[in-house]
């Protein structure tokens, strides 16, 4: 596939934004290792047309399906996480100018009924399992308390699910920033008046990508699913659609430790806290994020897993569909010949724009292009495939 420059001068300006993701329903919670909305955004204009099909297998926090919504394209997202199905569900979830109102009115009075002086419901249940791990120690108790408070108030609001699961992923951003990977927990005081600020940027996002949505002059088709993509081809719903013209997604990385289902309390300390406040439970281990253990010599489960939901998404692709993948590797001199294997194994030949390779320097977020095969690990590589002809 050879694209003039003149082509994609825009695609690879966004492959090199720099910015903060930000805008529409995009920051509601920062799940890990997500890519630029713009960098979606581009893809899907560059790529594909309106209404066209487009399918992101690891969905992670749903930046695929929202930008596909806005740019008025049909999106199926697939994820083993309840968490990343929670979190894409809310994002994708248009609210009406009422319920943006009632959000609004209703957080004003509830917040003002969190204090730590008064008694929390304790969600036994929830406890048992473990998933207030590292909560109660002198510095996050408080943080914790008021995050049963919330919940409580969330519950007996009588408001509908859509609300509710709103204000949890409220109360989720709220407790990412208070606790994950935090040199200092805030105080009580800063933790409300934060919640109220996540929620008053939330509810102007949400207007924002409500008014963009609700234009559409054909329905468009947003579906989030908490499935792994292996059994795509099982998905009764795809038999309404042509075969997808993109397939942009972001899957594991390769032997790097990104943590999708934890937040880390002072340090290396992991709660399983953020199932809890979106009412989701878990019962798994990073290798089942991760498709497998970062330290396993030569990855063989994780590249098992790789040719398996490729060789699964073969089965809906046809010769017109384009895969965009972007992935990083702890050891690329082996890992990213490796990984070309397995999806040549599934059915896919790489296809280079201009003859070589999009890579993006992670630490300073530079990009660039370049005819190159060995890179440090702190390098991500943008890869395009098409079905082997």
């Amino acid at each position: 596939m050879i694209i003039k420059t003149s082509d994609i001068n825009t695609f690879l300006e966004a492959v090199n934004d720099r910015s903060h993701v930000s805008g529409y329903t995009h920051d509601f919670y920062n799940y890990p290792a997500r890519f630029s909305p713009l960098f979606a955004r581009e893809a899907i204009k560059t790529f594909t047309k309106p209404e066209d099909l487009v399918i992101d297998p690891f969905m992670g926090g749903g930046t695929t399906l929202v930008e596909a919504n806005l740019a008025k394209r049909n999106a199926i997202g697939f994820d083993i996480s309840s968490l990343a199905y929670f979190i894409s569900k809310v994002k994708t979830t248009p609210l009406s100018s009422g319920e943006i109102s009632f959000i609004e009115k209703w957080t004003d009075k509830s917040i003002k009924k969190l204090n730590c002086q008064f008694n929390s419901y304790r969600p036994e249940i929830w406890i048992d399992k473990g998933y207030q791990r590292n909560l109660s120690n002198k510095s996050t108790w408080p943080i914790r308390k008021l995050m049963e408070q919330f919940i409580n108030e969330i519950e007996s609001s009588g408001a509908t699910i859509k609300i509710r699961h709103f204000l949890r992923c409220a109360l989720l951003k709220t407790g990412q920033w208070a606790l994950d990977s935090t040199k200092e927990i805030p105080s009580a005081q800063l933790f409300r008046y934060k919640l109220l600020e996540i929620i008053n940027q939330m509810c102007a996002g949400a207007e924002d990508y409500s008014s963009m949505v609700k234009k559409h002059e054909n329905e468009i088709n947003i579906i989030p699913i908490n499935k792994p993509s292996v059994e795509i081809s099982r998905f009764k719903k795809l038999k309404h659609f042509d075969a997808p013209k993109l397939v942009l997604t972001s899957p594991p990385y390769p032997g790097v430790h990104v943590l999708y289902h934890r937040w880390q309390i002072h340090g290396r300390r992991e709660t399983p806290a953020p199932f809890w406040i979106a009412d989701n439970l878990d019962g798994h281990g990073l290798t089942h994020y991760a498709m497998g253990g970062r330290n396993q010599k030569g990855l063989t489960n994780y590249f098992q897993n790789i040719e398996d939901t490729f060789n699964a998404i073969a089965k809906v692709c046809n010769s017109e569909t384009l895969i965009v993948q972007m992935l990083a590797f702890s050891e690329p001199e082996w890992q990213l010949p490796r990984y070309l294997e397995a999806m040549e194994v599934a059915g896919f030949q790489e296809k280079l724009i201009n003859e070589s390779r999009i890579w993006r320097e992670v630490p300073n977020r530079k990009w660039y292009t370049q005819k190159k095969g060995n890179t440090p690990s702190s390098k991500e590589v943008v890869l395009f495939h098409k079905l082997t002809s």
